[in-house]
């Protein structure tokens, strides 16, 4: 909870009011060491080729970030289209194994739904709950049907294992910390920068430090949402897995033949 109070407080109020401390720095420098003193600046070029690095790097962590987001929505998918066929797939067993599987399919869903809905903290049991539930599934699955038509089921039971714990694995995986600490510091540099550009000047602009300060926080913000799909608002789309619940729960497994008929 912490960590995450933490995280809010720093890419939503610190970050922005420390990018206008930055430019205001740099509008400081100017104001002091040149306008003061009369001195005329001259740019060197290379001030545009440091904003066109910064613009880079902020693009390419952007785009690695949205790469984690479809990865997470194909998984979802890959995991959709492992419980369908491993439903299809315990609809020909004999009784009660349609029965058991699906009982086992309804119940992973519930749990994986509940587990990816908008919270500060992933639940550290979710993991146990899904082992103990295969495991519980499995157990009927032996006792009330033959090892043979079980045997069909494991192609389709390691599908949907791979995928979870894929999709689990990959709600883990974010922008390296490094790469953070690497945007701020080049997001306040490039604003001193940007803010004595402007301050050294003979005319003044300051639409060009505020539009950097909008860019950039937002941009920022954007990857830390894409990095925290929990609680950010960039989140990956559920609707495969939710109607793939409902249908199955809709599905009553058929009656057994009666003898004679």
């Amino acid at each position: 909870m912490w960590h995450n109070l933490f995280d809010i407080l720093l890419f939503t109020l610190v970050y922005p009011a420390s990018l206008l401390l930055a430019v205001g720095v740099g509008y400081v420098f100017a104001e002091v060491n040149y306008r003061r003193r009369g001195r005329i600046w001259k740019p060197s070029g290379i001030e545009n080729a440091l904003i066109t690095i910064f613009g880079l790097l902020l693009s390419f962590t952007l785009l690695s970030s949205n790469n984690t987001l479809k990865e997470r929505t194909v998984l979802i998918h890959q995991s959709s289209d492992a419980v369908a066929e491993l439903y299809r797939e315990g609809q020909l067993l004999p009784a009660p194994g349609p029965a058991i599987v699906r009982g086992l399919l309804l119940r992973f869903l519930a749990l994986e739904l509940a587990e990816h809905r908008p919270k500060p903290r992933p639940d550290p049991a979710h993991a146990r709950k899904i082992a103990a539930l295969d495991h519980q599934a499995w157990q009927q699955l032996r006792g009330a049907v033959r090892p043979d038509d079980v045997r069909r089921l494991l192609p389709a039971l390691h599908k949907l294992s791979a995928a979870t714990s894929r999709l689990h694995y990959s709600y883990q995986e974010g922008t390296p910390s490094s790469i953070i600490a690497l945007l701020l510091i080049s997001s306040w540099a490039i604003g001193v920068l940007v803010g004595f550009s402007n301050s050294a000047q003979e005319t003044r602009h300051y639409l060009v430090p505020a539009l950097f300060v909008v860019i950039s926080v937002l941009t920022v913000q954007a990857i830390r949402d894409l990095d925290n799909p929990g609680l950010g608002f960039i989140r990956p789309n559920y609707g495969n897995l939710q109607n793939l619940q409902r249908l199955i729960a809709q599905d009553q497994p058929a009656a057994p033949p009666r003898p004679g008929n």
